[in-house]
């Protein structure tokens, strides 16, 4: 017997190993080696599970939270602002604030794709935003124009924004708006609905691109709706979009003396219907809705907004 075979029948006990047994035995000794390691990387698997889940909380907390408050302080305005996010985290946003003596600025915004990138790029497009404040004189498409600039800058991996920003004037009673890739703002004007017609390019996908403005006279009673793609694409269980006929439908419905408030519930609530209370949504759901009331002859400067 040789010394290689005096130490294979010492390790088997001191029997000859018959082909069955050594069998048996090659295969046990292979799972006691590999369930450990299979083990570990289930371990390792939920552990990166977890932090993901923790950093999509975190960073639906900070899209929320950049989100301004204290929407029904403006004199001579009656607004109201929603963004209900879809189960997947989305890159929808909604601001406004002070745009220099007796003007309010209003965005509605839209990141391409999902997850925390989309909600970096909105955070981003928010803090360029509010630079542009009371020390700068640009208007509506100008801004536009500028977050442009800044997002093709930062090279986000073919990540734009669908943004429309809005300027209400107190003092000359006019909206000026531009739109770089939004759904057409709606006017709700003595019961009948006015599609403005104003597009763009998305931000973020092409360079030194230029955009249109539009000057809308508005008077006390008068109601424009500014809604994402999530509201006209949100789906029934038939796979139908909900649209804008359907949302014209709905805003002609309501009493014409509806706040802004009620106008947003009722949106919202139409469109949870018509998906059947789908936990399902494919999209973030946001909109702005602003109406104008007879007050508005203060200038909307002189109350603070909180972020």
């Amino acid at each position: 017997m040789t010394q290689g075979e005096c130490c294979f029948r010492f390790f088997l006990g001191g029997e000859e190993p018959s082909l069955m047994s050594l069998s048996r035995n090659a295969v046990s000794f292979k799972t006691a080696l590999i369930r450990p390691s299979g083990e570990f990387l289930c371990h390792q698997a939920r552990e990166k599970e977890a932090r993901l889940v923790d950093d999509l909380d975190i960073a639906r907390e900070v899209q929320q939270q950049l989100l301004p408050k204290g929407t029904r302080a403006f004199p001579g305005l009656d607004l109201a602002a929603a963004c209900v996010p879809a189960p997947e985290l989305g890159g929808d946003f909604y601001d406004f604030f002070p745009f220099g003596s007796g003007r309010l600025a209003l965005a509605l915004g839209d990141v391409s794709g999902k997850g925390t990138a989309a909600v970096l790029l909105g955070a981003l497009t928010i803090g360029v935003l509010r630079e542009h404040t009371d020390d700068h004189g640009e208007m509506p498409a100008e801004v536009l124009a500028t977050l442009n600039v800044r997002i093709n800058a930062a090279r986000l991996n073919a990540r734009f924004v669908a943004m429309l920003f809005a300027v209400l004037d107190s003092k000359a009673q006019q909206l000026i708006i531009a739109n770089a890739g939004n759904p057409y703002p709606l006017l709700v004007r003595n019961g009948r609905i006015e599609e403005i017609r104003l597009s763009g390019i998305p931000l973020g996908l092409m360079a030194g691109t230029r955009y249109e403005r539009v000057s809308l006279d508005v008077a006390p009673g008068d109601t424009v709706v500014f809604v994402s793609d999530g509201i006209l694409e949100c789906q029934s269980s038939k796979k139908e979009s909900f649209g804008i006929g359907r949302l014209a439908a709905l805003l002609t419905s309501l009493p014409s003396d509806a706040s802004a408030q009620e106008i947003s519930s009722a949106i919202l609530c139409a469109t949870d219907v018509f998906s059947g209370h789908s936990s399902a949504m494919r999209d973030d759901r946001s909109l702005i809705v602003l109406r104008v009331t007879e007050e508005s002859a203060e200038p909307l400067t002189r109350v603070p907004v909180i972020y």
